[in-house]
This record gives structure tokens, sequence and C-alpha cells, in this order.
């Protein structure tokens, strides 16, 4: 798809060394594979903006403290705890029935928590699962891991977990592990300092009670810290998230579209989910254009333009659904 508009380049294996900057602006990046790339705006779409750090911008990690976002369900002092990593795994019917064989380095007992985590597992339409161990490793461990060692951890800890739902539940013995993904799903690392900052506040009174005008995306999840603490609880109705929370403090010509944008602990936990990003990427892009179009800067665009556009493009920003919508929808359907 991105072929076919013969406008990308998409660069696998490359990232980022080193990035230029002159007052606000991003003005060069300087990859991996030796190319320089110059352009009018940048999107940091890494998951934990790692461009926006590079750049100098103040970021956020773990549990800020009660009072520095005046959040009821904040810690009282400040912590390093972040959410907990999953990596996913999918069984597939078997042939025959059995138990898939444990390697001999792998222990039976769950060594990570005392006992063996709770697991979510999705059916797809072929008679597989799509299983979510809730969490595979805690954020902590993570981090002091490291991507590459916390994944081969987790793939001893899927292998362990299979094993013991074949040993105490017959009806899995129908089943063969048949893939785990290539990486983990991270639901937090590290988030940036945009002009708004996304809190529990605007979870608990949700679109109703918000007063934002720059609204590019709902979202509607519970608050969950997987492994930070905290619980979960279900929001009362879909908030807003606000296009302000994708500019990075300071900046004129990048945004943020991804789990480091500007969010809270707890707003992170609940808005965190990949639908949400996708939509905060469609709403960067579509900034992008426009700010290129009629030469500004991204904070400079107009933003009933902004929020027209998205519309346009069948984004949902109201609820419940306006009656156009709620007729596209159904025809789609």
């Amino acid at each position: 798809m991105l072929a076919e508009t013969t406008r990308c380049t998409v660069l696998t294996n490359t990232t980022f060394q080193n990035v230029s900057t002159s007052r606000g602006r991003v003005e060069s990046l300087l990859l991996t594979n030796g190319e320089s790339v110059t352009a009018d705006f940048f999107i940091d779409g890494t998951g934990g903006g790692a461009l926006c750090s590079a750049c100098g911008c103040q970021v956020m990690q773990g549990q800020e403290a009660r009072g520095r976002f005046n959040k009821p369900g904040a810690p009282g002092e400040p912590n390093e705890r972040i959410n907990g990593v999953t990596l996913i795994f999918r069984v597939s019917p078997a042939r025959c029935a059995g138990i898939q064989k444990l390697p001999d380095d792998i222990p039976r007992e769950c060594w990570w928590s005392g006992r063996f985590p709770v697991i979510s597992a999705v059916q797809y339409p072929s008679g597989g699962y799509n299983c979510n161990i809730l969490p595979t490793m805690e954020g902590a461990e993570f981090l002091r891991l490291g991507r590459a060692a916390a994944y081969r951890e987790c793939r001893r800890r899927v292998a362990a977990q299979w094993h013991h739902l074949q040993s105490g539940w017959s009806d899995f013995r129908n089943f063969r592990m048949s893939w785990a993904a290539p990486a983990l799903g991270l639901r937090e690392t590290t988030r940036v300092v945009c002009e708004y900052v996304l809190t529990e506040h605007d979870l608990d009174r949700g679109l109703s009670g918000q007063a934002h005008d720059d609204i590019v995306t709902i979202a509607d999840h519970a608050v969950n810290r997987h492994g930070a603490g905290g619980g979960a609880h279900q929001v009362d109705e879909p908030y807003g998230v606000p296009y302000r929370c994708l500019i990075p403090e300071g900046f004129s010509n990048m945004l943020i579209a991804c789990r480091g944008a500007g969010f809270s602990s707890i707003a992170a936990s609940s808005c965190r989910l990949s639908r949400t990003m996708m939509q905060l990427g469609q709403a960067a892009g579509t900034a992008a254009a426009l700010a290129g179009r009629n030469n500004m800067t991204l904070p400079a665009v107009d933003l009933q333009a902004l929020r027209a556009s998205l519309k346009k493009q069948h984004v949902q920003l109201e609820f419940p659904l306006p009656d156009d919508l709620r007729d596209y929808v159904v025809d789609e359907l």
C-alpha cells in the first residue's frame, strides 16, 4: 500500500544515530545506513519517543507523584514502576492429542511470580487461539534486562506456561504451540512532556466533561496497569485525546504519535491500545499535510480544519455516533 503511493520510502533494520535541531525545529536525521534525511515535518512513532528524547525533550518514566497532576489514583511519591510486557503466542489444532515436551533447561513450576499468571486466549476462526499472558514480564524487569535478554526470558516463560496448561487441562492437549511473536508487546516505556498532558481527570470527565476544542481521537479502554499495581477499572464514558498531546513542548515541526505521547502514567494505561495509536498516527499525518499545504508550523494548524478533515475520513470524534457517521458505519457493515 505504501509503495502504491509512489511517495513513500520504507527502510527496514534502519534507525537514526544522530539528530540536528535548531530553535525548536528538527533540521535533519543521520540514519544508521549513512543517509541524511531532511524534511519540513517529523513524526516520532518509535513507541517511547526516541526521536523526541534525542532532541532534548523532557520525558517521563514510571508513575508520577500524586501532586504532579493532582491525580487521586497516583502514588504519594514517584516510582519507576511501568506496565508489564507481553509475548503473544499462538496455539493451533493438533492431529493427535498430547503434551508438547518442555525443554530440559526450563522448570515445570513458575519461577517468576510464584504461580502461573492469568492468560487470555482468544479463538481464531480457524480454531486456534491467540494467547496472552497477563503480563509475561513486569516492566521493571524488562527495563533491567533490556530487549534481547527480556525476549529470551519471555520465550522460556511462554513455554513453561503452555506446558502448565496442557498438563492441567486435557482440552489443551488437542493443540500445539505453533508460533510466538518476533518481538515483545510493550505497553509502556517513556513518555514525552507535550503542550498538554492527558491525565486521570480527562478519563474521569469523559467527552461530556472535557472542554478541549482540539480532540483528534477518542478512547474508552479501562485503566489497567498490568503488573504495575493500582488494579483496573472501567471508564464511565469515552474520552478524547487532544491534538496538543502530540506536540512536544518547545518544537514547531515535530509531532509524536505513539505510546510515548503526552500522557500521564494513569492515562497511558488506558489509551495505549493499538487502535488508539493508529488514530493518533492518522491525526498526525493529517496535521502535517494541512501544515504543509498552508505553509505553517504544526502548533499553528487550524483545529477546526483538522477535525473536519478527520471526520471526512470517517474518524469518530463524538459519542454517541452522529447520524451521518452512524449511517456510514451501518452501510459499511
